[in-house]
């Protein structure tokens, strides 16, 4: 990878059974995710997600092919986060970002079945992305 400049998104992917996740305390469940991700041979990996990104390179840039209008009738986003949909069944997808203004918070979007939002939600160490907590009112 001597020598690549550019931007990549890569993503590490975990099975668990629903049972299994339901039943184990958040700390082991993040454990379970911290596995999923130390397992991976981030050298073959990373130097896989590079020759295939050059190999499909375009003249165009994310931004630049995906143009967003966040004007929804009443003034533009401050924020806004994709989402997507891989099509399996029981499947879950974070993504993480810092949260604007600096003060070293992460914005975590989820896109989990609502049997699974509820018990992240009922952990107190997540809080509702709010106009207030994003400090816009």
């Amino acid at each position: 990878m001597c020598g690549y400049c550019g931007n990549v998104t890569s993503y590490a992917l975990g099975d668990a059974a629903v049972g299994e996740v339901l039943e184990r305390p958040l700390a082991e469940v993040a454990a379970m995710v911290r596995e999923s991700i130390a397992s991976i041979d981030y050298d073959e990996y990373l130097q896989e997600l590079v020759d295939w990104v050059v190999g499909h390179k375009t003249e165009k840039t994310v931004f630049a092919s995906f143009p967003l209008d966040t004007d929804f009738g009443f003034g533009q986003a401050a924020l806004a986060m994709p989402i997507w949909d891989h099509g399996k069944m029981g499947c879950g997808t974070l993504a993480v970002g810092v949260r604007p203004g600096g003060d070293g918070s992460w914005l975590v979007s989820a896109y989990i079945w609502p049997r699974m939002a509820a018990a992240l939600e009922s952990d107190g160490v997540f809080k509702p992305l709010t106009a207030a907590y994003l400090g816009l009112v």
